[in-house]
């Protein structure tokens, strides 16, 4: 059977602390330990080779350890290196071409004082070895297993759909981002949605599909649904389109006490100032209109011009500031992805409202005349 590896290096430092306190009788230095674990340092070799130099004996003191070490690296426990063969890569690793004359010692008596060397100093390294497994498998198995994520980013002015590994689909609004493991699917799957996302979700009774938002986790029991969630907004707001929902705490726990389970046509809304979540019905053009956002045609109902200003913020990547006299003011229409400036010429037409471009920055104020 040939060598496989030598021990892992988190092991090493378990091996030693046993060898230093099991091999009484063979007294060791810590600059022969340090090599013998890949871990010396130009200081130990050069002491290594004084060691060496100083007494003949050394070679084959040397040459047992060297072979004890691989030997407890191999899977059979029972299997010996041999110890010439063991000081041979050991020359070969410090560079060292063997030309030296072997001392005209006794075959039968090297061999029985190196082969029983050889075991027990192979069944320290072998008991240090299982130790060492063994303390690595009960501190391995306590440790959270790391996780990777895939992240979706959309950035101001775009839109995107992905595909999840399910065969669910996710339409991303502007300034959005959508994050899942890489191991989606396997035992659940959890997304986490920073913005506003449109959840088509691939059915699996098994493995529900559970979207976590900072104040609320929603649960999908087979839905279209949307979710928007975005950080500066402070609020968390859902909407089902289809199938049945369930909405519970999320991590900036709100106020609720069991699942709400939501029917088609139901807005759920909790405002981080409170925590407490309104639940509202919505009639069917209304509730269409709330996630337009994601078609080519954007429909508007009675929405507030503060409130619309906020969307055409992420939708076109602009700065809009509006006259307080008019962020109250409500709009209703159908809009197209059109240029931005041809969409306030839209809200012109029905708000009474002056509009200037500067750049990536907007101003809205009061038209006096239609005001009248």
């Amino acid at each position: 059977m040939q060598t496989k590896n030598l021990i892992p290096a988190r092991l090493t430092a378990v091996i030693v602390m046993n060898i230093r306190k099991i091999v009484m009788n063979y007294p060791i230095e810590d600059y022969i330990i340090n090599f013998l674990a890949r871990k010396e340092s130009p200081e130990d070799v050069q002491k290594l080779e004084e060691w060496l130099a100083a007494d003949p004996a050394h070679r084959d003191e040397l040459k047992q350890w060297l072979a004890a070490w691989d030997t407890a690296a191999i899977t059979d426990a029972a299997e010996t290196v041999s110890p010439d063969k063991a000081y041979q890569r050991f020359m070969f690793r410090v560079g060292v071409e063997n030309k030296e004359t072997e001392p005209k010692i006794s075959p039968k008596v090297v061999r029985m004082d190196i082969s029983r060397t050889i075991r027990r100093i192979a069944a320290i390294f072998v008991v240090s070895f299982s130790l060492g497994m063994l303390c690595h498998y009960y501190w391995a198995k306590d440790q959270p297993e790391q996780v990777a994520f895939i992240e979706n980013m959309v950035p101001l002015g775009s839109k995107s759909e992905i595909k999840l590994p399910d065969g669910s689909t996710v339409a991303l609004n502007s300034g959005s981002v959508l994050r899942y493991s890489t191991d989606y699917g396997k035992s659940k799957r959890d997304v986490y949605l920073s913005g506003e996302g449109y959840f088509k979700v691939a059915k699996n009774s098994e493995k529900l599909f559970t979207v976590h938002t900072p104040l609320a986790n929603i649960t999908d029991l087979g839905t279209e649904f949307n979710v928007k969630a975005y950080p500066d907004e402070n609020m968390m707001e859902t909407t089902l389109i289809k199938g049945e929902l369930a909405v519970e705490n999320g991590e900036g726990m709100s106020a609720i006490d069991r699942p709400i389970l939501l029917k088609p046509g139901q807005r759920l809304s909790i405002s981080a100032s409170d925590l407490q979540p309104v639940i509202t019905q919505l009639d069917p053009d209304i509730a269409e209109a709330k996630v337009s956002w994601k078609d080519h045609y954007w429909r508007i109902e009675r929405e507030p011009l503060q409130d619309l200003a906020v969307k055409l913020e992420r939708r076109y990547n602009v700065r809009i500031q509006v006259d307080d006299r008019l962020k109250n003011r409500h709009f209703t229409g159908t809009l197209e992805d059109e240029p931005l400036e041809q969409i306030l010429q839209y809200i012109q037409i029905s708000t009474p409202i002056l509009f200037d471009i500067d750049g990536k920055n907007v101003y809205i104020r009061i038209n006096p005349e239609k005001m009248e």
